[in-house]
């Protein structure tokens, strides 16, 4: 329903046959490694115009719908990253979810903040990370599940910023403690699987997903202006110095520029090129964005 059925057909397919094998033989393996927990947190740039409320509903209603519409969809498939997290089911707070790449497919367990059960609520959502505003999911990466290449505990939340990144307050934070070993393949940020190289690859999939966020809950043309690219480094990344797609020009060259303007951002650096691509990003919807909040 996503992503179609033979793009779905060769994702899973991967999934089935070259997972188990990155899982166990290079990602945590006890006969080769000395497995250690390492702890990696990503912080979108600050939904502190929307607040903690609209953030929560857009960003589920993009993860947890299965069958999106319109142009939505179409944007949510050139996406390099997509998961779906299914709503539970009344009298359930779980559901399993499915973690999309453009060549293979993940298999998760993910428990649901707002789901309740049996007299749980949200207030009641246990929570590992200190930061947290209000909880969306936790994902369970099981070391016993074979097609997932990574194992640990994993949460996704509307974040407070507290105490050290105050100025990405109600952004979407995800924090990871993953099980894993500290070597250079598995570290590095430039390298082919581990935790480094899902730290580096956030910080280039989080500014989307906030723009789309900002796009639901207040249109096109609101979202735009709002855009926030990150410069991307190991530790504390931090946000881009420019606010807007028309001056994403400034940062192109330190930082991966959106893709619906990476191409004229390649071209040139003018306004002119730029607002060009930015008006094709706007009318890339077919039908109207909904009335501001």
């Amino acid at each position: 329903l996503r992503n179609g059925t033979m793009e779905h057909a060769l994702s899973f397919t991967t999934m089935l046959t070259v997972m188990p094998w990155v899982k166990y033989y290079i990602n945590a393996n006890p006969l080769i490694y000395p497995l250690k927990e390492r702890f990696v947190q990503q912080i979108s740039t600050s939904w502190h115009d929307l607040g903690p409320d609209v953030a929560h509903e857009k960003v589920r209603e993009i993860i947890s719908r299965s069958r999106q519409e319109g142009r939505l969809a179409k944007r949510m498939d050139m996406w390099r990253f997509c998961p779906h997290y299914p709503y539970p089911p009344p009298g359930r707070r779980w559901a399993n979810g499915l973690q999309a790449g453009n060549i293979f497919t993940l298999l998760t367990h993910v428990t649901h903040g707002v789901a309740e059960a049996r007299g749980v609520t949200e207030k009641d959502q246990f929570v590992l990370s200190n930061c947290t505003e209000r909880p969306v999911w936790r994902v369970m990466l099981w070391y016993s599940n074979p097609y997932h290449f990574l194992s640990g505990w994993v949460e996704a939340s509307i974040t407070n910023g507290e105490p050290s990144q105050k100025d990405k307050v109600f952004g979407g934070e995800h924090p990871m403690w993953l099980v894993t070993a500290p070597s250079p393949l598995l570290s590095n940020r430039d390298s082919l699987t581990g935790p480094g190289v899902i730290d580096a690859f956030f910080d280039s999939w989080l500014p989307v997903i906030a723009n789309e966020v900002r796009r639901l809950a207040r249109g096109a043309e609101y979202a735009a202006s709002m855009h926030q690219e990150v410069v991307s480094k190991d530790g504390l990344s931090r946000p881009a110095a420019s606010v807007g797609m028309d001056k994403l020009s400034e940062d192109a060259e330190k930082i991966d520029a959106h893709r619906e303007l990476r191409a004229a951002a390649k071209k040139s650096k003018t306004a002119r090129i730029l607002k060009k691509a930015l008006a094709k990003s706007i009318a890339f919807s077919a039908d109207p964005d909904p009335p501001a909040a």
